[in-house]
């Protein structure tokens, strides 16, 4: 309309410009399940026995005398975590029992990078600093 004389405006150039310093609501992006795989279950993790070595004992020195080195699981507990369907990893999250002592749980992990809670999950390791008999570049 056109202040003016009350009637409506029909040039386009001018409504266009009535609208030039109206702000755009930001358009936010529809939320979708990720598609595309994230892992593919051939990730290569490997480092040497001195890189190793070196992040262990970063974490000792860090982590004071007594400190649990680590956890033991065994081979049926992640075989188990890892033939459920859809797997292709595991994550690991740090945990504290009811007592304080450090845990650690473990869970599979599909291709879209979700944690697959519903399956099987893994808790509990023994920790290694009763159980490691030989002395080597990952523990002393």
């Amino acid at each position: 309309m056109n202040q003016q004389n009350n009637k409506p405006i029909n040039d386009t150039a001018a409504v266009r410009d009535l609208n030039l310093d109206m702000p755009l609501p930001p358009v936010a992006p529809v939320a979708k399940d990720r598609t595309r795989p994230v892992f593919t279950g051939m990730e290569d993790h490997s480092i040497t026995l001195s890189e190793a070595g070196s992040l262990t004992r970063n974490y000792r020195m860090a982590a004071g005398r007594g400190a649990v080195k680590g956890r033991f699981f065994s081979r049926v507990s992640l075989e188990q975590l890892l033939m459920q369907e859809g797997v292709v990893g595991i994550r690991y999250y740090y945990a504290e029992d009811n007592n304080g002592r450090q845990q650690m749980v473990l869970v599979g992990v599909d291709a879209q990078g979700k944690d697959l809670t519903e399956g099987f999950l893994i808790g509990n390791g023994l920790p290694v600093s009763r159980f490691h008999e030989q002395a080597n570049q990952l523990n002393t």
